[in-house]
C-alpha cells in the first residue's frame, strides 16, 4: 500500500477496530484498552500511517502546546532561562509541551504591526501564551488581535503607572526592598542610599520598600540613583551602579550602606567602591536583589533579595492552563513572596562609624 495514502480507515481495517477506537488511541489512550492499543500502534508502524496534525488538535479542541514568548530581553539573563525551566517543569507535569520563541518590538509599534513569531501567527498551533521579557499594551493587544489567551510576567511589564495586571504573575518588589533596608538598619546603617532607575517599575516597586523601612525607622529616605539605558540590558545595569555609586562620591555624598534594586547594579558598586580603595563591608555594606549566580562568586558573595525564578515560570503555567480552559479572569494578579538571603557584603558597622552617623 502506497505510505502517503494511508488513512484512518485502513488502520482501522488492519486492527480489526473501528475508526472512533483509532481516533482515541491517537488522542485519548488512556481510554483505549492496553490489547486494542497495542494493535492500532502495531498497524500504524505497519502501514506507516502520518496523523494529520490539524485533524488532531480539532478533535482534541487544542494543540497541548503553549508557547514562553520572550520580548526584547536577552536570554542570557537568568530570571528568564531559570523562568523558561521552571515553565517546562510544570508544563511537563500537566502534560502539556512548551515552546520558546522571541520577539523584538517598539512601545509604539501599532499592535497589528509587530512581527510576532510564525508559530502564533499561524493560529492553532499554539494554545495560549506566557508574555515574558519586558513588554508593553501593544504587545497584548497583539495577543488579544490573534485571540490567544496569555499571562503575563508582570515584574517587567512596562505602564505609566503602578497598576497591575490581574491575569499576570509579579514579584512581591516592595517587600523585597523593605526586608534588605530593614536588614540594613538592623546592622545599625543610618545613612542608606538606593541605586536604582525609578522610571522603570521593577526599580520603582523596590524602591518603594526602601522608603518604607527608612519612613518607619525615623529615617530619611534619600532619593534613587542611576540611571539605566532604555533598552535594558544586564551590562547597562552594571554600568548604572558603576556609575551611581562613583556620582556619589565625586558629590561628597555620606552614606555606610548601598541597596541596590538589581544584583548587577550592586556588583557594578561594589567594583567603583574597591576601585577607590574603599572596602565592603568594612566600610560600605552592600545588598542586591534578584539573586543572579554571580552573586554568590562575587568577592565578597552579596547578600541580596532572592527571586525564586522557577516558581514564577510555574506558576505562569497553572494560570494559563486555566485560562485555556475557561476559567473566569482574574481580578488581581498572583504575587510570589521573595527572600532576603544573608551573605559577606553587609555587616554590621562599626562603633565608630555609627557613632557619626
Amino acid at each position: 500500500m502506497d505510505k502517503r495514502f494511508v488513512t484512518i480507515h485502513d488502520v482501522a481495517a488492519d486492527a480489526q477496530v473501528s475508526t472512533a477506537t483509532v481516533s482515541r488511541a491517537l488522542n485519548d489512550p488512556w481510554r483505549v484498552s492496553p490489547e486494542a492499543l497495542q494493535r492500532v500502534n502495531e498497524s500504524i508502524a505497519k502501514l506507516g500511517y502520518k496523523p494529520n496534525l490539524r485533524a488532531r488538535l480539532l478533535a482534541r479542541g487544542g494543540s497541548g502546546t503553549i508557547c514562553f514568548l520572550l520580548s526584547n530581553r536577552p536570554f542570557l539573563h537568568t530570571i528568564h532561562t531559570q523562568m523558561l525551566q521552571g515553565a517546562a517543569d510544570e508544563a511537563n507535569e500537566l502534560g502539556v509541551q512548551i515552546v520558546y520563541a522571541t520577539s523584538t518590538y517598539s512601545p509604539d509599534t501599532p499592535p497589528s504591526e509587530i512581527e510576532m513569531p510564525r508559530i502564533l501567527a499561524a493560529r492553532g498551533f499554539i494554545d495560549g501564551v506566557i508574555a515574558a521579557g519586558t513588554n508593553t499594551p501593544n504587545m497584548l493587544q497583539a495577543l488579544d488581535e490573534l485571540e490567544l489567551p496569555h499571562v503575563v510576567f508582570g515584574t517587567n511589564f512596562l505602564t505609566r503607572d503602578d497598576t497591575t495586571l490581574p491575569n499576570a504573575v509579579y514579584v512581591d518588589d516592595e517587600s523585597g526592598g523593605y526586608q534588605a533596608t530593614v536588614h540594613l538598619i538592623s546592622l545599625g546603617h543610618r545613612q542608606i542610599r538606593f541605586i536604582g532607575d525609578i522610571s522603570f517599575p521593577w526599580y520603582r516597586r523596590r524602591y518603594s520598600g526602601y522608603v518604607l523601612a527608612m519612613r518607619e525607622a525615623g529615617l530619611t529616605a534619600w532619593p534613587a540613583v542611576g540611571h539605566r539605558d532604555k533598552t535594558a540590558q544586564t551590562i547597562s545595569e552594571l554600568t548604572m551602579g558603576y556609575n551611581a555609586l562613583n556620582d556619589l562620591c565625586d558629590n561628597g555624598e555620606k552614606f555606610t550602606a548601598i541597596f541596590a534594586g538589581g544584583d548587577m547594579g550592586a556588583l557594578g558598586a561594589m567594583r567603583a567602591l574597591t576601585n577607590r580603595g574603599i572596602r565592603v563591608p568594612a566600610d560600605v555594606s552592600v545588598v542586591g536583589f534578584n539573586d543572579e549566580e554571580l552573586a554568590q562568586i562575587a568577592e565578597p558573595p552579596l547578600t541580596t533579595v532572592r527571586v525564586p525564578k522557577e516558581k514564577i515560570g510555574a506558576k505562569c503555567v497553572e494560570l494559563l492552563q486555566d485560562l485555556i480552559k475557561g476559567a473566569e479572569p482574574r481580578t488581581e494578579p498572583i504575587m510570589v513572596s521573595v527572600q532576603l538571603v544573608l551573605r559577606e557584603s553587609a555587616a554590621r558597622i562599626p562603633s565608630n562609624k555609627l557613632a557619626a552617623t
